[in-house]
């Protein structure tokens, strides 16, 4: 009831929304859902092995998956065959819950400064506020008690879930920012002596590239001297803490309370998981992979796996883990 679903689909409409091979056709999908609910009318995804006794088990409906492992369909499931299933599934989801449109509605209780400029059918609900100077692109949603500071832009088709704060923020297209999320404040930047703290004004700003999502309750700070830079389809998850000055490349997954401090830099491609700490001024490589809850206090290297606190290769990490464990049984 939360989300508004598209009509039931001929399977071989479908198969090209999806780009999938089928074998059978006049079939109608009604809806999708997980493998082991998988019945009459519904179509479930297999794209990893836990849950092959699910797809064995299965009994009706329809599956998106490889074609080496039409096999595993169980009797009376039809097939969707393509070589990267879990994209095709994500896809089949848009069809059936397609993304929110714009309604083009601007609410009379939005305080919107006469010198922000508003693109073409934007949906502005009620209780946001936009300050001067400010530029919202075409086609852009934003939602209830949002605050877009003094001439921050944002692109083309984007959407602002509820009690957004962006300041100091240049982004591109098509820019998603969930519920809670805080762009563009100062960062954590000041001089201490035996005199006291003393703050160093905070003067750069958050450039964000293109097709950029950014999880809810996550801060990135703006910069201090230098930018703050978030590349073109980076992924950042929820709670995550992203520091003055550091940049992110194309591409980089970062997940739920991982903390980058400032002046890092990481690579394009780079998947730092759950809960990692990255200290300040380092430069993490292209297509670096960091295991959860790894610390990394040096600059490593493109292409490497590393784990642990202080991280290490991921080899490493692993002969230590083993060593340890010889160590308490002796």
């Amino acid at each position: 009831m939360f989300f508004k679903k598209s009509p039931p689909i001929r399977i071989e409409e479908l198969a090209k929304i999806i780009d999938a091979r089928i074998e059978t056709q006049g079939l109608i999908i009604e809806e999708v859902g997980p493998l082991e609910n998988l019945e009459a009318g519904i179509l479930g995804c297999y794209h990893n092995t836990k849950y092959k006794s699910s797809l064995s088990n299965a009994k009706n409906g329809f599956c998106i998956l490889k074609e080496e492992d039409k096999n595993l369909l169980g009797k009376g499931v039809v097939g969707l065959f393509t070589q990267t299933p879990y994209r095709a599934f994500g896809k089949a989801v848009l069809y059936f819950y397609p993304k929110p449109i714009s309604t083009g509605e601007i609410s009379k209780l939005a305080d919107i400064h006469p010198t922000a400029h508003i693109g073409k059918n934007c949906q502005i609900e009620p209780f946001v506020i936009i300050k001067a100077h400010a530029h919202i692109g075409d086609n852009t949603i934003i939602n209830s008690h949002c605050m877009i500071g003094e001439h921050v832009k944002i692109g083309l088709d984007s959407t602002l879930e509820s009690s957004v704060t962006i300041t100091n923020t240049t982004a591109g297209d098509r820019l998603y920012i969930k519920a809670g999320a805080r762009i563009g404040q100062a960062g954590f930047g000041f001089h201490m002596d035996e005199k006291g703290h003393f703050d160093i004004p905070q003067i750069g700003s958050v450039i964000i590239g293109n097709d950029v999502q950014i999880g809810a309750n996550t801060a990135i700070d703006r910069g201090s001297q230098h930018n703050t830079k978030i590349g073109n389809f980076c992924r950042i998850d929820n709670l995550v803490q992203i520091a003055h000055n550091v940049e992110l490349g194309d591409g980089c997954v970062v997940v739920a309370q991982v903390g980058i401090a400032g002046s890092s830099k990481l690579g394009k491609f780079v998947i730092a998981a759950g809960q990692v700490g990255i200290a300040g001024h380092l430069t993490i490589g292209d297509g670096v992979k960091i295991a959860a809850q790894s610390g990394i206090m040096r600059d490593v290297s493109s292409g490497e796996t590393i784990a642990g606190s202080p991280a290490i290769p991921v080899r490493d990490w692993h002969k230590q883990t083993i060593a340890l464990q010889r160590l308490i049984r002796n």
